[in-house]
């Protein structure tokens, strides 16, 4: 099942079917945005074959300008997405609601900067190298557990593993 309640942290097993989601949205997406954006890519542990994850499609979306985003919010508005605030630089977050759970998470950025190549870095590595994937696995699900209602301080804590990472991925 595709979804969570906001600020919930539930992992499940790797389902072949978020890929088919995840194509399924990158059509609708394109059929909205595909003049106002350079790339689309599927993200996050739904993307990574045998990681356990919340079942939310994440999706990284790369733009040339972030001058883009008025257009993009009003594009994705129209299929069910929302923005979210994030303090973070240089990108947008928008989430798609299935009733009251989140389904979707588009993640709007500079395409080839930092931080889109920290998301593609951080998944291809992970596809790569099954030890470091085993050992994401076993840090998620200890602060799945320890967090089952705080998804702040989940990510927060997977924060070191993700940066140590991505200083392996930029040797390779």
């Amino acid at each position: 099942m595709l979804g969570l309640e906001r600020g919930v942290v539930k992992l499940e097993p790797y389902n072949y079917k978020w890929s088919m989601l995840f194509n399924k949205e990158r059509e609708l997406l394109i059929s909205q945005i595909k003049d106002l954006i350079i790339k689309i890519e599927h993200v996050g542990s739904t993307s990574i074959e045998g990681i356990f994850a919340k079942p939310i499609i994440d999706i990284a979306i790369g733009v040339s300008s972030l001058d883009r985003i008025i257009k993009i919010n009003e594009k994705v508005k129209e299929i069910g997405y929302a923005e979210i605030p994030v303090d973070i630089e240089d990108k947008h977050v928008f989430a798609k609601y299935k009733g009251n759970k989140i389904t979707h998470f588009l993640h709007v950025m500079i395409f080839n900067q930092n931080l889109w190549r920290d998301q593609i870095s951080f998944r291809d590595y992970l596809r790569s190298f099954p030890d470091s994937k085993l050992e994401y696995i076993k840090l998620k699900e200890a602060l799945a557990n320890k967090y089952p209602n705080d998804v702040i301080s989940y990510t927060n804590e997977k924060k070191k593993f993700v940066d140590d990472i991505l200083k392996k991925a930029k040797k390779i």
